[in-house]
């Protein structure tokens, strides 16, 4: 989920924390458990610092990973209730990391359910983990989040508020899972065989879900809006003797974007001082745009000038990032 979800949700347990009695009739326990909650629904994602010391690439290659994993869970539960604990030492340090524990569970889990996914099986298996059911913003779960708010400042009991909140929150859950169940009966016996890998992707919307199928020599991209399936790109898979595409695959952004992307595909794009190549992941489409992508800009003679791996959402944009020095990492050999 997005970091306003993580941070709603984090005041969402703090009200719901207020259930129990010793919690509710001691303000300090109840701030400091309110920190824990919040601090601990975003927790996860402090490996946003691998972006500021080593740089966007890595960034992408471990987002959720090794901070999303099972170990990392108690640590993260355990740094952040023993610091809160050490400002608030009235408070009882049991109540403070099992909070702290929901809030980043919590975290981790609705990670999952979206598209994106995490390594939250580590250290077992690096495997990304995914059920795509939810979008990386859900409007519906932040609506009912700020109604318990409404109700909570209004003076209703945040504890009862927040428990049929996250009831209902539940309920959505299944339905989304259910409904994505049925929207893959909707796909041909033809895209159904077995050796191809279908993945629906979430929206904001419950009768439209985007596709990608992965044939053993293509790609199809499309949506499914009620009942209908929409075709959008069909893309032949690259050819494995294409020398300026296997010397991309050199490049140290590729390989970073290539650890946890999933249905990829190649385009070269011809420049007026060379060539780019262009790793697309399938699963985010923007209308006729891939905008998550690994880029590896060539000269004339083949050589890599520079190169990049994220978010990319226009030309200028790509333009600027390539033109950073610090974002440009070169083939190795």
């Amino acid at each position: 989920m997005d970091t306003s979800t993580h941070i709603t949700m984090g005041f969402g347990l703090a009200g719901l924390a207020l259930l129990d009695p010793s919690i509710d009739s001691n303000p300090q326990l109840a701030n400091a458990i309110m920190l824990c909650t919040v601090v601990g629904s975003n927790a996860p994602d402090f490996d946003y610092f691998i972006k500021l010391f080593k740089g966007n690439g890595m960034y992408v290659e471990h987002h959720r990973g090794a901070s999303h994993s099972i170990p990392a869970l108690f640590i993260w539960s355990l740094l952040i209730s023993g610091i809160t604990f050490s400002f608030f030492n009235d408070a009882s340090f049991f109540q403070l990391f099992i909070w702290t524990l929901i809030a980043v569970v919590v975290h981790v889990v609705f990670d999952i359910f979206n598209a994106y996914g995490t390594q939250a099986g580590r250290p077992f298996t690096k495997k990304w983990l995914s059920i795509n059911i939810i979008p990386l913003f859900d409007p519906f779960i932040m609506f009912i989040h700020f109604i318990g708010f409404t109700f909570w400042i209004i003076g209703f009991h945040p504890g009862f508020v927040f428990i049929y909140a996250y009831f209902i929150i539940i309920g959505y859950i299944i339905l989304r899972f259910l409904i994505a169940n049925r929207k893959k009966q909707l796909i041909g016996t033809e895209e159904s065989q077995p050796s191809n890998r279908i993945t629906l992707i979430p929206s904001i919307w419950l009768n439209k879900w985007d596709i990608v199928i992965e044939k053993e020599k293509s790609y199809d991209v499309g949506r499914i809006e009620g009942k209908a399936i929409i075709w959008y790109h069909h893309f032949d898979k690259y050819n494995n003797d294409s020398n300026i595409i296997n010397k991309s695959l050199k490049d140290k952004n590729v390989n970073h974007f290539l650890a946890n992307s999933k249905h990829t595909h190649v385009l070269t794009h011809p420049t007026s001082s060379g060539i780019e190549v262009r790793w697309i992941d399938l699963r985010f489409r923007n209308k006729n745009h891939y905008p998550y992508m690994a880029v590896v800009k060539f000269d004339k003679e083949n050589n890599i000038q520079a190169s990049y791996t994220g978010w990319v959402h226009n030309t200028s944009h790509l333009s600027e990032k390539l033109a950073k020095p610090e974002r440009s990492i070169v083939a190795n050999g």
